[in-house]
């Protein structure tokens, strides 16, 4: 099982792991764009891997970091850092 399938499992995950341990994250599964990224650091990720996407649209992974950086702009938010694991 791969791509949006997987992703509420895969969410779920980063989210437990993040409150137990202090480690750099990597959120895989189900990304296909900067909000499903975002889902993914917002739990605790402090990068995230697109995958499956790229194969529907090769352009996915750039489409997703313009995404956050628009995101970023809108919300004056200073660094992604400061979202990683807020919720």
């Amino acid at each position: 099982m791969s791509g949006p399938a997987i992703k509420p499992l895969a969410l779920r995950m980063v989210w437990d792991v993040h409150k137990e341990i202090d480690i750099p994250i990597i959120g895989i599964g189900g990304i296909t764009d900067y909000k499903d990224a975002l889902e993914f650091i917002l739990c605790g990720a402090s990068a995230i891997q697109v995958g499956t996407a790229n194969f529907v649209n090769p352009r996915a992974s750039v489409e997703v970091v313009s995404g956050i950086k628009k995101y970023l702009i809108e919300k004056k938010i200073g660094g992604i850092n400061k979202l990683i694991g807020i919720l």
